[in-house]
Parts: C-alpha cells; structure tokens; sequence
C-alpha cells in the first residue's frame, strides 16, 4: 500500500527518505505524567512507513496489527520492528528484508519486547566467526532463583533468535537502547536513592557493552531529572531528551553531553516553551532528526531536521491526519566497533574487585582515616518497586527495594577488595567501619557470568584514571560470596528483631513500661501482631527526641541507614553519623553523647552477633515482615496528624 500524499502532507525538499512511525491523529498522547516507561497503549495501532524525499507514503507494516520502534540495518537493506499480531497479543521482535515482503519473528514469544537496534558484531576468543544481534527493551518473567520481578531491561538475541541474554539487571526499568560507534550501547535507566538522604531520584544515562559487561553511569547529575533517548552523533555529541516530569509520550526538551567529557559538559539545546521534542536521532555531522510538536498539544508531531551547533529546527514532514515520530534517515551508516567477550553463559558467578575504597568522592574523601573502613558488604536485590511513577515522587525516608545479605569480605590495608559473586543479580556494595555500619552504598549493580569487574573506589571521580599499582586484594584468591539464593540471609523486624528487643529491652522495667520515652508494646509472649505492627511503628515514625537540647524530631530507625538511626547509638553508646550525612542529619538534632542501653546496671547488654544483626537490619531496609515468598515489605509509618 503506498501512494503520494498530495496536498494532506506538509514536507520539505530532501535528499533521503525517511522510516518512521505513524499513528493516527485521533490516538491520545499526552494525558499528563504516567507511572509507565514504556507506553504500549501509545503504538496501538501504529504502523511504520517510508516516506520517500518527494512525499510518497510506502506501509512496511502490512500483517502486523500494532509496529513502532523502526531499527534500520548499518547497510539499510533489512528493518526491524517491535509489533503485535493481534489485539492483546505480546509485543515481538520482527525483522524483514526492506524490498521484500513478510515478517519472521525474533524475540520470543513469552518476553513483551519493544526498541529493538541492531548492534555490532560480538564474539569470544574462540568464536569460529562473530555473530550478529538486536538488543532490544523487554518485560521478563519473574525467575525463581533470581526472585527478580518484572520490568523492563535490555535483552540481546542472535538474529536467528537463539542465545537470548539478559544485559542489564537493574531492579529499575532500563530502556532507549542507542549504539555508539566505540561499540557500548548507552540507554536510559532509573535511579532512586539508596540510602536516606541520597541525591534524589532521577532517569539518567548509561553505558553497557553489548553483551551486558562493565556497566557505567554514563551522564552524570547535571540537567533536567528526566533524561531519556539517547542518540550520539557522528561529530560527538550525546543527544537527548529531558524533561523535569516523565511524560506518557517520553517529550521534553533537547539537550546534550560531549563524549570525550559527559559528566561535566552538559548543555541545553532547546528551552522552548512553545514545543516539545521526542525521538532525536543522528543524521551527520552534529545535524538530527527529531519530532516536535506544539507544548499545548493543538497540533500533530512531525519531523524536523534539527542543527545541534545552530539550535535551529527545519520542517521535513508532517501528516496532519497522523502523528510521525521514531524517524530515521533510510540511509547506510558506518558499523560500530565490534565486541570480544569473557562472559559464559554458562557460569554462575563473576569478580568483582575495587582498587581504593579511601579514593572516594569530595563528600567522604576528606573525612576517611586510612584503615578506617574493614570490610565490604554485598547485598542482592529482590524485587522490583520502582517505577517511573516512584521517581516522580520518590521518598527518600524508606527503601522501595526489599534486600537479602550476600555476605561480607575484607578490605585489604590499602583499601583494596576481590570477591567472587553470584552473576546476573542486581547487587549493593556497603563499605563497612569496625561497628559493620554502612560508610557509603554504591549499586544498583551487577556482573555477568564470568565477567571480571572492578571500580577504583567508593563513589570516585568518573574521568579518573588511577595509577598502574599492583594492589594487596589482587595478590591472593578471591574471596567467594556464592551462597545460594535460599542460603542468603534475610532479616525483618518480626522474626529477628522483636524477638532479640523483647528479650532484651521491652521489660516492664525498662522499654516495656510507660515511663519511658520508647515504649515498646511487646512485653506479651508471644506479642500480637497488633503489638508488633506499634512497635514497628514507633521505631521507624518521627517522634519528639529524649534529649531536651533540641524540640526537633527524628525516627529511632532509618531504614537503609544504620549510622545515623538513634537506635543503633543507644545500642553501642555513641553518635556515629558521618559529617557527609545530609544537612539535617541526626548528628545536628542531639548532642554527641548517647546514652548507652541497656544500661550498664541491667546486665542485659546485647552480644556482638545480636548487635551486628540490628545494625544489618537497618542497613539492609528494616523490613517489617519477610514473606514465604523471600520477599520483604517495608510497613510505612502512618501519615502526621493535620
């Protein structure tokens, strides 16, 4: 099906075609922000199309009932495309030659897969020949041995639709796969804080190798919170879309990082309040084509031509009966570099190493005394509650991501560690002082079956380059942290830290009575689950602080932070926040002497291991139940009295 458009097309001379997306103007775009990253409903009932330089319209699509995401093949003979069959059906993987006919699936059948590219060749040192790929944005089951719940990540698939690999395994969606011509792919993926206090919650860039290795924050912290659809272009910008909202229709505005420096130089190339931007992709030079549309959604989205060095933007279509987005010049384009791997499938566990725990960023650096920090600590992540619409409105007083310990190792006198871990698990790292209090968390992170992986140290500076230095970690084994998944130890407030308070601290004479000012309602064997849900509650719930210096409020608990929860200063005697905790820390609200409890005169001091574990608790999230299931859920406090 295809024809001239005549006079229904607004276009402009140009000297290639164009393959791209169009859905019928009467589709609702633009409801307002959506917990969705990716927007299925919005491509219902799309189909892809070439339109020729003087306007002819060429359907691609024919035989599929929903196809968006157009990927055109470095020599621009064959396409791919995310699609449906039918009404209700999985989104698949579709690949077809681009003067043939007919489409032969992918992905398979049971993963709903979107933003399918083809990437570059891949092989291993002993590959007869390299082979060929797509990666592409899919929703997974849940798989029992990783308790890894659904969301979206990146995949890689042979284009014959064999050797399916996961890349990312991030408990946060990661989507908007683009290749650079090094090879590593860039892509959108959301970040939340990790610990109270953190820096807040935002989309951002990074940077993987085609088969999942050496994962990278790739965009640093500057711009808008939202940053979405990368594309490099061939002069070396990072081109992408920004916005402080996440939209259903993934608009905003355009912006831009360098590859040579992209944490430092981030620059706005639009800050148009008449449009808005979607879909940037590489044309030459510094040059892209885009989609745009007016801010108050009066009119359609078409593409523009858009000069990243002028700002300036040039109509090259727009059908007013459809919305264009997606577009890509149907032109041949060089092929990335290729990639050689170490991972195996195969395996089951990886490396990890970091060269410095004491090289750390300008928020910790300056108040780290060599051999202050002893171990490390590495902790799996369960289960996926986050989402775009938790970045929207993220709270930093609670850890949406449930927890399970992995296990500790040593660090080494120069501040060195090598531990051996489960792969394809998304993964924390706590560096840990003499008391096992998390100094600094690092993460979501991960490493692939085989894949060696390592940091220079604990939140460095990203354009560092360390010195060549043979470090002590590296000199022996690694430590191994491969216990299996039921082996791993969880922790929650029902099962191991009622019963240590009721046996310790919850006595009439003491936290079970009411002359205290933390009254613990757990002196009945066993405590109801009325009894415990309270007791959680005032633990985790801002209250008035026992000390009269200050009238301002502070939970005994932090969940995710042990360091600066009152009850783990009671507990060992002392103040232990860090001068790096956020401004209206605890080290502020009290004076630097605690109280020690029990007291000494009660003769029911905690022993190290019953220590250790409420320190681990708070650490890990302070989860209030732990489920069959392994996984935890965290008992919000009830909302403040008006």
């Amino acid at each position: 099906m295809g024809g001239p458009v005549g006079n229904a097309a607004q276009t402009t001379a140009r000297e290639f075609p164009l393959l791209l997306t169009q859905i019928p103007l009467t589709t609702t775009l633009t409801s307002g922000p959506t917990g969705t990253t990716l927007n299925h409903d919005l491509f219902l009932g799309a189909r892809v199309v070439v339109i020729s330089p003087e306007g002819t319209v060429q359907v691609l699509s024919e035989g599929l009932y929903s196809a968006c995401d157009p990927a055109l093949s470095f020599d621009a003979r064959k396409v791919l495309v995310a699609g449906q069959h039918q009404p209700g059906s999985s989104w698949r993987v579709y690949e077809r030659e681009l003067a043939g006919q007919g489409w032969r699936a992918i992905s398979p059948e049971h993963l709903d897969a979107r933003q399918p590219i083809y990437v570059s060749t891949l092989f291993t040192l002993d590959s007869p020949e390299p082979w060929i790929t797509t990666v592409f944005t899919a929703t997974p089951a849940v798989l029992p041995d990783q308790r890894t719940a659904p969301g979206p990540n990146l995949f890689n698939v042979k284009l014959d639709g064999t050797e399916l690999r996961r890349l990312t395994w991030s408990p946060h969606p990661s989507q908007d796969p683009f290749q650079m011509w090094d090879g590593r792919v860039i892509y959108t993926a959301e970040r939340q804080p990790l610990e109270p206090g953190g820096p807040p919650a935002r989309m951002g860039l990074h940077a993987i190798h085609i088969e999942g290795a050496d994962m990278e924050f790739y965009g640093g912290r500057l711009g808008r919170r939202v940053q979405r659809m990368p594309c490099a272009t061939p002069a070396g910008l990072v081109v992408f879309i920004e916005a402080d909202e996440p939209m259903p229709d993934g608009s905003g505005q355009l912006a831009c990082v360098e590859e040579r420096r992209p944490h430092v130089t981030y620059r706005r190339l639009t800050d148009d309040p008449a449009h808005v931007y979607a879909h940037p992709f590489p044309w030459r030079g510094n040059e892209l084509v885009v989609s745009r549309r007016t801010a108050d959604s009066s009119g359609s989205w078409g593409v523009y031509r858009f000069d990243a060095s002028e700002g300036r933007a040039e109509l090259l279509y727009d059908d007013p009966r459809f919305h264009e987005l997606q577009a890509r010049p149907l032109a041949p384009r060089p092929r990335p570099d290729g990639h050689s791997t170490v991972v195996e499938m195969t395996a089951t566990n990886g490396t990890f190493y970091g060269l410095n725990c004491y090289t750390a960023d300008e928020r910790l650096a300056p108040h780290l005394a060599r051999g202050e920090v002893k171990r490390v600590r590495f902790i799996e992540g369960l289960l996926d509650h986050g989402s775009t619409a938790g970045l929207a409105s993220a709270a930093t007083t609670s850890i949406p991501i449930p927890r399970r310990l992995i296990g500790e190792a040593p660090v080494e006198a120069d501040g060195s560690f090598n531990v051996e871990v489960p792969a394809s698990t998304p993964l924390l790292l706590q560096t840990l002082d003499e008391h096992g209090l998390a100094l600094a968390t690092c993460g979501w992170i991960w490493v692939q079956p085989k894949e060696t992986r390592g940091c220079i140290g604990c939140h460095e500076d990203p354009e560092r380059i360390p010195e060549n230095e043979y470090v002590l970690a590296l000199r022996r084994p690694s430590n191994r942290l491969t216990l299996p998944p039921a082996a791993r130890r969880t922790l929650s407030f029902c099962d191991d830290i009622a019963p240590l308070l009721q046996k310790r601290c919850a006595l009439a004479d003491c936290h079970g009575g009411s002359d205290t000012p933390l009254t613990l309602p757990l002196t009945r064997r066993p405590p109801t689950p009325a009894d415990l849900e309270r007791a959680y509650r005032t633990l985790v719930a801002p209250g008035p602080t026992a000390e009269p210096a200050t009238s301002r409020s502070q939970a005994y608990v932090e969940p995710g932070r042990a360091r600066t929860s009152r009850l783990v200063w009671h507990l060992l005697g002392a103040n232990t926040s860090r001068p790096w905790d956020r401004a209206d820390s605890a080290r502020e609200l009290v004076p630097a002497a605690v109280k020690l409890m029990p007291p000494a005169d009660h003769g029911r001091a905690l022993r190290p291991e019953e220590l250790r574990t409420v320190i681990q608790w708070v650490d890990l999230g302070a989860p209030f139940t732990t489920p069959q299931n392994l996984i935890p859920t965290t008992l919000p406090p009830p909302a403040p009295a008006p």
